[in-house]
């Protein structure tokens, strides 16, 4: 079984879509895929249950790949947080047995993260110490915006201090009109980091995942 988990220079840049796009290019090749979250926050309610957000996002794309959270939190915060504000006692052992459990099975599992690497996940752990206990490569995802080259960069040295291997980096939201800023920002990646580009995702309407399905075929069938 291969895994890879996702992660970001920052919140809203786009690891959901990342995740789910290398899922739905893992179940179009015939790979036996699963979604795992080991934290989710923002949890919102539907006829008095509890729904996730992302897993709800994976599914409507596609019902048939299954989908996998270890802890399920109403705040929009760390997850750290959001365990202290609803008083849930978090394990780090049950989210490591979790995702042993659910790849038993599976050819491909994609984790996905919240934040950053040093985004609080449980007390006194960090997200950059769950992809170690969980013993992990990553992708960072990162978008071409201003002020994204000092983000990325200190995600792939932050990421080598804590020895966690770099599969790659995707860059998401390239958009077609771009400023000299977002001309040169691959250029300036390349220039300081020796981080290989796995991808690079066009900004489109709404992020249409059948407009960049070949960008993640590509990408998947890189890291394979």
């Amino acid at each position: 079984m291969k895994s890879i988990f996702i992660t970001g220079v920052d919140t809203d840049i786009g690891k959901t879509f990342v995740s789910i796009g290398l899922c739905l290019a893992a179940y179009n090749s015939g790979l036996k895929v699963g979604y795992f979250k080991p934290f989710q926050s923002g949890a919102y309610e539907i006829d008095a249950k509890l729904i996730a957000p992302d897993v709800d996002e994976l599914k409507k794309y596609s019902n048939e790949i299954p989908a996998c959270y270890s802890y399920l939190f109403k705040g929009e915060v760390s997850p750290h947080l959001a365990s202290i504000i609803e008083n849930v006692n978090v394990d780090i052992n049950k989210v490591k047995n979790d995702f042993i459990n659910f790849s038993k099975d599976k050819d491909f599992v994609v984790i996905e993260g919240a934040g950053g690497l040093y985004c609080p996940a449980v007390k006194n752990k960090l997200f950059s110490d769950v992809i170690k206990e969980l013993n992990q490569e990553i992708i960072i995802v990162t978008t071409p915006s201003l002020g994204r080259i000092n983000h990325t960069l200190m995600t792939i040295e932050c990421a080598k201090l804590n020895n966690i291997k770099i599969k790659g980096l995707i860059i998401n939201k390239m958009p077609k009109k771009m400023t000299l800023s977002e001309e040169n920002f691959i250029k300036e990646l390349n220039m300081y980091s020796d981080v290989k580009i796995l991808g690079v995702i066009p900004k489109v309407e709404n992020q249409f995942m059948q407009n960049v399905t070949k960008v993640f075929q590509n990408i998947l069938f890189d890291i394979q």
